[in-house]
């Protein structure tokens, strides 16, 4: 009876990893999915430091990248549309059947429950409506009452901005000038610091985020009034690199092909204004040009994408347009090739060739498959995302990168 009770006083024993060499059990695990691995977390202060460990999530990232089984297993589509939605990269167009919806799951997020503005003008409303202060012929002295009837369906949080995707990373801005690196997969995330105030001054910017390969570097690029600066996740802080040598009217963030971020720009080149693809190398740290297709006489009304590992360029706004360029050659001008679909558009972004090798694209606000073969496309339906609202939408990786795994140097 006390050998029992012995027994039973006695505290868990905490599960141990197994007595494997470490190549061959960071070999096993690099084989499992995201969400397997974060639940061994919880088994022991063991498996959480194994789970943690940077090589762990090297080998993963690199698994991912290299077998395509696991990277269309591991790849996802995000969508934002005053939430953050994660979207299965495999259930997209499987085996060419539409019976059925898409389904979104909703991502937690750094500042989602962060009210905006207008959350605090419905909080004063009274009986459905709001009521306002006006002066009539500038006589402030009797000011009178005006009720507004303002819908109650508009959406209370802030537009989340999708600047960029790498490796699993995701950089967002949640909030006006208020940056994160974040992964959806684990959920971890990291506030980027705000530039050193003089470093770029208040007014326009646009950004562009990537990986620097040779320096093993996570990078974020604001460019503003003419300034280049970037942050460096590895040191945690940011650095000004140099001056913007093109015309300063850049809309979109830049898209990353080869460990460089690109823009569709314009130069002043003596009496002329020459349009080219601005390359940003984020180990060199410096710019060079590339050429854009002929047709392109404005930066203003074109952006860059990119689609199944090619440099695009697109028309991105006032009309409609029904084609698009290809770079099948990166860096040769020559391999530019035209592309002419069946619908037409306003804003298109390539985002993908999903599994039976169509592209997914996100045209004015609407996610479609596009069969580049036939020029057939379908509209797809996804559930959980409230309509009306429009959503931009990217891709990122299912990977245990961490924003916050980086020392300083």
């Amino acid at each position: 009876m006390n050998k029992e009770r012995r027994i039973q006083q006695q505290s868990p024993v905490e599960a141990e990893i197994p007595l494997l060499p470490q190549e061959i059990l960071v070999e096993i695990l690099s084989r499992l999915p995201v969400k397997s691995l974060c639940q061994f977390r919880c088994v022991s202060k063991q498996w959480l430091s194994l789970m943690s460990d940077p090589l762990l999530a090297k080998s993963h990232l690199k698994k991912t990248v290299s077998n395509d089984c696991f990277y269309s297993q591991r790849k996802r589509v995000i969508i934002s549309s005053h939430n953050l939605y994660s979207l299965e990269y495999e259930s997209i167009g499987r085996n060419g059947s539409f019976d059925e919806n898409l389904v979104a799951l909703e991502l937690d997020y750094p500042l989602k429950d962060k009210p905006n503005g207008l959350a605090e003008l419905l909080d004063s409303a009274r009986d459905g409506f709001l009521y306002c202060e006006r002066s009539e012929e500038g006589n402030d002295e009797f000011p009178v009452m005006v009720k507004l009837n303002l819908p109650f369906c508009v959406n209370q949080r802030n537009w989340v901005d999708i600047l960029g995707s790498c490796n699993g990373l995701v950089c967002i801005a949640p909030d006006e000038d208020t940056l994160f690196l974040f992964n959806p997969s684990t959920r971890e995330s990291k506030r980027i610091p705000d530039p050193p105030s003089g470093f770029v001054p208040n007014g326009w910017s646009f950004y562009g985020f990537g990986y620097d390969f040779v320096n093993d570097d996570y990078k974020v690029v604001k460019v503003g009034c003419g300034t280049v600066c970037v942050y460096s996740l590895r040191t945690d802080s940011w650095r000004i690199v140099c001056s913007f040598p093109y015309v300063d009217n850049v809309s979109e963030s830049g898209v990353l092909l080869n460990g460089t971020i690109h823009w569709m720009v314009s130069f002043e080149d003596g009496v002329d204004c020459r349009c080219v693809v601005a390359a940003f190398s984020l180990e060199e740290e410096v710019f060079s040009d590339m050429p854009a297709p002929d047709i392109v006489n404005t930066s203003f009304e074109f952006v860059v994408g990119v689609l199944n590992g090619c440099l695009c360029v697109l028309h991105s706004r006032n009309q409609m347009h029904n084609d698009f360029w290809v770079m099948t050659e990166y860096g040769v001008g020559k391999s530019w090739t035209k592309l002419t679909l069946s619908l037409s558009y306003i804003c298109m972004k390539p985002l993908c060739l999903a599994q039976n090798r169509e592209a997914l694209l996100d045209v004015d606000g609407k996610l479609l498959l596009y069969n580049l073969e036939d020029d057939s496309y379908k509209y797809l339906v996804v559930d959980g995302i409230p309509a009306g609202d429009g959503f931009e939408a990217d891709t990122y990786l299912e990977t245990l990168v961490s924003p916050n795994g980086f020392c300083r140097t």
